[in-house]
Formats: C-alpha cells, structure tokens, sequence
C-alpha cells in the first residue's frame, strides 16, 4: 500500500468473509483481493 508508513494511518485486513451486509461490498472485496494477487505474481 501506498500510504503505509504514514503516521496516523491504518489497515484491516478484510477478507469477503467480514462483510456480511451486502453481497456487492463482499464481491468488491474478492475484486481486490483478486488484483493484489495478480500484482505480487
């Protein structure tokens, strides 16, 4: 991430199994998750 290491800023670590109040925001999730794997490959 871009802005780690910046003071006052923080993550969670979500994965679509944390978000349980709309399936879109748990598709958005795996989007990500999806995308960070391809980038790191």
């Amino acid at each position: 991430h871009i802005l780690r290491g910046v003071e006052g800023i923080h993550f969670a670590e979500l994965s679509s199994k944390d978000v349980v109040r709309h399936s879109l925001v748990g598709r958005i999730v795996d989007a990500y998750d999806s995308y960070e794997e391809n980038i790191q490959q």
